[in-house]
């Protein structure tokens, strides 16, 4: 028998799956690996054996049978909960996700309704005849406004505490003491329209507003029953990315173009089907390709609210310039 030990360090909080949260890194359509549980889990299953191993005969089978109980989600769900670098912050955020667990943190819907609404809004623009260069400055200015609020939580606990509590329901955990998403969405936008012509800087918008909710909405739910095609990304999500491409494609450049002549003028767009090899549908197709790899594209962890648009549009504006007649 080996001698009782002061104290087994046994984690004493057992999940029960409605009280639980939905962990944004434990995240099928990118976080699992070959054989199906993801990297968080395995760490966290290594601990709690390690714990187990350390522990006499009676807290052994006490041990033995909570680990059994508790889901493998669950296990990295608390691993990263324990980690988080400012815990009353955190508790803060996790308390205003608590009250919506499904709606907010696990299926993150006023985020993406948010997103969304980006490309219907960019839309009505393009329909009043809003030029890019009238965009470039409040695009700057909000980078500039949201960048100095982020930097300015940071020196701040208790404007922190502020900021997460008026809109915590847009943020994920990681961004509590991170630099916001909308940070780099702006930042991404405010270079495509700066360099870009307008049709390719409506696209770009439109593939990050949309592709890229698609790409997330469906690799969470069928991620992990198709095979990973990058490091972070599943095949459900990068055809899901693909298809609302194309859609997107097709809704601008087969209705708003022609549906509102008076906004449009050829020589402020890169693509003319007077002067490309490109029609409509193949222009589509490749839109859509484009909408995939560039959301499938992983670079250095930067962030994809500033890697969708400037990929997309720069890969946008290779296709249109190869296609275009001499």
């Amino acid at each position: 028998m080996v001698k009782k030990t002061e104290e087994a360090s046994v984690p004493s909080i057992v999940l029960d799956k409605e009280d639980t949260f939905y962990n944004e890194e434990d995240d099928p359509d990118y976080t699992l690996d070959s054989t199906g549980a993801s990297f968080e889990d395995e760490e966290a299953e290594t601990e709690l054996e390690s714990e187990i191993s350390n522990t006499n005969d009676e807290e052994v089978s006490s041990v033995s049978t909570e680990f059994e109980t508790l889901d493998k989600k669950h296990l990295g769900q608390l691993d990263i909960r324990q980690r988080s670098e400012n815990p009353s912050t955190a508790d803060l955020i996790l308390e205003t996700h608590r009250n919506f667990k499904k709606f907010i943190h696990k299926h993150e819907v006023p985020r993406k309704v948010f997103h969304v609404s980006i490309g219907f809004i960019t839309l009505y623009l393009y329909t009043i005849n809003v030029q890019t260069p009238q965009l470039v400055r409040p695009l700057l200015a909000g980078f500039l406004g949201v960048g100095s609020l982020d930097l300015l939580r940071f020196r701040s606990d208790k404007f922190n505490r502020l900021y997460c509590k008026a809109v915590g329901f847009l943020m994920r955990e990681k961004e509590i003491n991170t630099y916001n998403g909308v940070i780099w969405y702006l930042l991404g936008l405010y270079l495509v329209f700066v360099t870009q012509k307008k049709d390719i800087a409506v696209m770009a918008v439109l593939l990050l507003s949309w592709s890229d909710t698609a790409a997330s909405t469906f690799g969470r739910m069928f991620g992990h029953l198709t095979p990973k095609i990058f490091k972070k990304k599943s095949l459900a999500g990068s055809l899901a990315a693909c298809l609302t491409g194309v859609a997107s494609s097709y809704l601008f450049y087969g209705y708003f173009v022609p549906q509102y002549p008076e906004v449009n003028l050829y020589s402020d767009f890169a693509w003319n089907p007077s002067k490309s090899y490109l029609n409509i549908h193949t222009l589509s197709i490749l839109s859509g390709l484009v909408a995939s790899v560039s959301e499938a594209l992983v670079v250095f962890d930067w962030d994809d609210n500033f890697t969708i648009p400037v990929f997309s549009s720069c890969f946008l504006w290779v296709v249109i310039k190869l296609s275009a007649k001499t």
